[in-house]
């Protein structure tokens, strides 16, 4: 549930730059210009391919469904790939370009570029381009004799087709397979290595494909860990704080991010391979390196956290402004939008630290375990069950006050023990830090609700501009939903392993649990009748009230019940629940409801309220009419 989704793409303008091409069209008035343009492209006149490439690249980045629909339609994708292996770099560079706007916004284009083994036309080209990048680093004879134009070609080109990978790896599953018969991996790490020596944008989009690489592909991670010297490169690559006076802080965060975020996929089978070797090597060596993979995760925690401190609510005033001046400031918009990417797998970075590490670091664990032990013997189960049927499973007779005052004083040694763990850990680095972010950047703002932000970007006459509010509030309720995944997967390792540290926070539980209906209330809105809501304005709404209800029920689930939910509240939730689209967000909802209904003592009429309307209303009701 909380893991946040694979993230989405968009057509975007290189940064490093788009050979120019005199007459490239960029736009198609009707269908029969199309072939013309498919026939170019495999002329053998090397002036009329550049031209149909740049045409092609400019018609594909401009994202109109019609004109690539007639694209497809006319075989581009064959025409395009083809052109990969042009002996003109310019050709290759804006055919690669074109390859991956169109990648970038077509589900179904991205599939068949897949098909058409793309990767076999890119794979020949990595050599070439690798050693011609090696001669510029070095400043080499060779590299010097290459002109401007030659090397923003290979810059670009090499750009352009780590991005078509990094999209086909984290959309078309199959891809996977062939991606890592190609053997990239120290073609990848090599980037890192020269970080100060090349566009920042072109280190960051091989850190994004080396980081989509090695989530959940077991082949590429071994392939990396058995690569001498490149977990080596990734750990000074988070530690650099600087690389040029020409690159700014948040571009060399964002690199370090993207290092860090391979060392976290790479962390459980390091790990794993160490405590194998530390059977035969020197104790103090397999502990030193543990330490090293530690002390890099709160290394990454604390860039997260940079990355993070993103002021959502001035983001979205900004958004509005751009939006209203036009699409003269289309560009800005996008500067804005790549930042909010950022921040968005930043946050996927934090969800999947809390995915793969669990609560808290190895040693802190095994201290709050002995404590356990010592102090009670509370198994695993007991604690996670809270419940108290523990207790009852042992027998009850002969139970007096002093047992009791037995029990009372191990809870409380269990519950400092279990404090004393937090604060040493990965885990309460998070909630000092992260956990205050994640809230801030799940807070709505202005922008998050479509009516709203059209009215915010005065663009209720303006198509366009509403069109640019549209995709603004795309990008907010993103955000809004990343962050909310994150929190609700910092709660799932709370409930599965520390639901004790709730009984000593419960300012925590009461704070967590109005910022979650406040997110709801505003979701819910009443900036238009529920009726007339369109279907663009509906969707975003409950593309938020969905994680926020999964971090309610998960919450309640942390304190049995015990959250300060009161009758108002229980009914907006069963309206929620007879209002929700999905079988998902009604599971989630009577999930709620029945964990509030299990309080005590009092809350009498709440308890009633909740456990009459899921008796009648979900019990009793046949499952189809759900």
């Amino acid at each position: 549930m909380g893991k946040a989704q694979k993230r989405t793409f968009r057509s975007r303008a290189n940064p490093l730059g788009v050979p120019t091409v005199p007459g490239a069209v960029t736009t198609v008035q009707s269908k029969e210009e199309v072939p013309v343009l498919i026939t170019k492209l495999s002329s053998g006149d090397a002036n009329d391919r550049a031209w149909a490439a740049a045409s092609a690249n400019n018609l594909l980045a401009a994202d109109d469904a019609r004109v690539r629909r007639m694209l497809l339609s006319n075989r581009i994708t064959n025409a395009l790939i083809e052109r990969l292996t042009d002996s003109v770099p310019d050709v290759v560079a804006l055919a690669s370009g074109a390859l991956c706007s169109l990648a970038a916004v077509d589900q179904g284009a991205a599939d068949e570029i897949s098909r058409r083994n793309v990767y076999g036309a890119i794979q020949p080209l990595i050599p070439r381009l690798a050693s011609s990048i090696d001669k510029m680093v070095k400043q080499s004879t060779e590299g010097e004799r290459l002109g401007g134009e030659e090397r923003k070609a290979v810059l670009l080109t090499t750009d352009n087709l780590l991005t078509i990978l990094w999209i086909l790896c984290e959309t078309v599953p199959s891809s996977l397979k062939q991606i890592n018969g190609m053997a990239l991996i120290p073609f990848l790490i090599s980037f890192f290595k020269v970080a100060d020596r090349l566009p920042i944008s072109l280190v960051q989009t091989a850190g994004r494909l080396l980081h989509a690489l090695t989530d959940e592909n077991m082949p590429a991670k071994r392939a990396l860990l058995s690569h001498a010297g490149s977990v080596a490169v990734l750990h000074s690559a988070v530690k650099a704080e600087q690389l040029d006076d020409a690159v700014s802080s948040d571009d060399v965060a964002i690199v370090r991010m993207l290092a860090g975020a391979v060392l976290v996929n790479l962390k459980g089978l390091a790990m794993e391979q160490i405590e194998e070797r530390s059977s035969s090597d020197a104790v103090g060596t397999s502990t030193e390196e543990m330490q090293m993979w530690d002390d890099a995760t709160r290394t990454i925690l604390q860039i997260i956290g940079a990355i993070t401190s993103f002021d959502v609510q001035a983001a979205a005033a900004r958004a509005a402004a751009l939006v209203k001046d036009g699409m003269e400031k289309e560009a800005e918009l996008d500067r804005l939008r790549a930042q909010m990417d950022y921040v968005q797998m930043a946050l996927e970075l934090a969800a999947n630290i809390f995915t793969d590490e669990g609560a808290y670091d190895d040693n802190a664990a095994d201290t709050s375990d002995e404590a356990a032990a010592e102090d009670g013997d509370l198994s695993h189960d007991e604690m996670d069950d809270g419940s108290g049927s523990g207790n009852e499973s042992d027998g009850s007779e002969g139970f007096d006050r002093d047992d009791m005052d037995d029990v009372l004083d191990g809870e409380k040694t269990t519950g400092e023990s279990t404090e004393s763990a937090v604060q040493q850990s990965v885990l309460g680095m998070f909630i000092e830090s992260i956990v205050p972010t994640l809230l801030r950047l799940a807070e709505p703002t202005r922008m998050s609700l479509l009516p709203a932000a059209i009215a915010e970007c005065a663009a209720e006459t303006d198509s366009a501009a509403a069109g640019l509010a549209e995709a603004a509030a795309e990008d907010f309720v993103a955000l809004h939903e990343r962050a909310l995944g994150c929190f609700n997967n910092f709660l799932l390792v709370m409930e599965e392993t520390l639901k004790p540290w709730f009984c000593q926070h419960d300012h925590h539980v009461d704070s967590w649990w109005r910022f979650l209906i406040g997110v709801a209330e505003h979701m819910l809105g009443a900036e238009t009748v529920a009726g007339e809501r369109s279907e663009a304005d509906l969707r975003l709404r409950w593309a938020v009230l969905e994680p926020a209800v999964g971090c309610m029920w998960t919450l309640a689930r942390c304190v049995d019940g015990a959250v300060p939910a009161n009758m108002a509240q229980i009914e907006g939730l069963i309206r929620l629940c007879e209002s929700a689209p999905s079988a998902d967000m009604r599971v989630k909802t009577t999930g709620v409801l029945g964990n509030i209904a299990r309080r005590q003592p009092g809350f009498v009429d709440e308890n009633r309220r909740a456990g009459v309307y899921l008796l009648e209303q979900i019990v009793a009701r046949p499952l189809e009419a759900l």
